[in-house]
């Protein structure tokens, strides 16, 4: 599949090279630890809030189903780049060497599952707003990768795509019920393992999928909320 269409090369020859450190910054925002760790802040804060507000659940269905729908899609990504397994551009063209699949971009569908999941969960500011930021990032991140020259433009473009798709099919599936987001982030993250062949990428998924079902249930359990009660004393 040639996927070259000629435009990462146009904007490698542009871009100085002094500029790579920012494009290297931008791509941060679709990193798939800085996602898991995003998740975890929110996660965190939540917890804590509850905790402190009295409430009977430590984590919301709304911050659930983030959580569940998130993992499941990183997951997903890595479960796509290994089952293509196409290669990147050339070494000259690429700023940072990078030697994983090419196809689709895992940066810029982590950050298409991750922002546009935080439209949804988030209450700050309108939704237009929201997902005018939301797509402002992704197309940041997806840009970042051409000026890096790491992917094509057909790479980041799929990426999108993959992502949109992934977002509306889990919508679809496990509507507003947390243990269906779990249940799919499971599959995903088993799949992910499968696929891989048992690397430690593919080991990160299953763990980080399976791990997010359980740590749910279990913060959720009456006796989490005795603990960290007598605990805070």
């Amino acid at each position: 599949m040639n996927r070259d269409v000629g435009v990462t090369e146009l904007i490698r020859s542009i871009l100085p090279e002094w500029i790579v450190p920012v494009f290297e910054t931008t791509a941060l925002l679709g990193d798939e630890l800085v996602a898991v760790g995003v998740l975890g802040v929110v996660v965190a804060v939540e917890v804590t809030r509850s905790m402190h507000r009295d409430s009977d659940r430590a984590l919301s269905s709304e911050t659930a189903m983030l959580l569940g729908i998130v993992l499941g899609g990183l997951a997903l990504t890595l479960a796509l780049k290994t089952a293509f397994g196409f290669s990147r551009p050339p070494s000259s063209l690429q700023a940072v060497p990078r030697e994983s699949g090419g196809f689709p971009s895992g940066h810029t569908m982590a950050a298409t599952v991750l922002w546009l999941s935080l439209v949804r969960w988030s209450d700050r500011g309108t939704t237009r707003l929201r997902l005018l930021v939301a797509v402002g990032v992704i197309g940041l991140v997806g840009f970042s990768r051409l000026a890096l020259g790491v992917h094509y433009l057909v790479d980041v473009l799929a990426s999108v795509g993959f992502g949109v798709g992934y977002l509306l099919l889990a919508e679809h599936l496990v509507g507003e019920e947390p243990i269906r987001a779990f249940g799919l982030a499971t599959v995903l993250g088993t799949g992910a393992l499968l696929v891989t062949g048992g690397t430690t990428d593919g080991w990160l998924a299953f763990v980080g999928c399976v791990g997010g079902a359980a740590g749910w249930w279990a913060i959720n359990r009456p006796i989490a909320r005795e603990i960290w009660l007598t605990a805070t004393r």
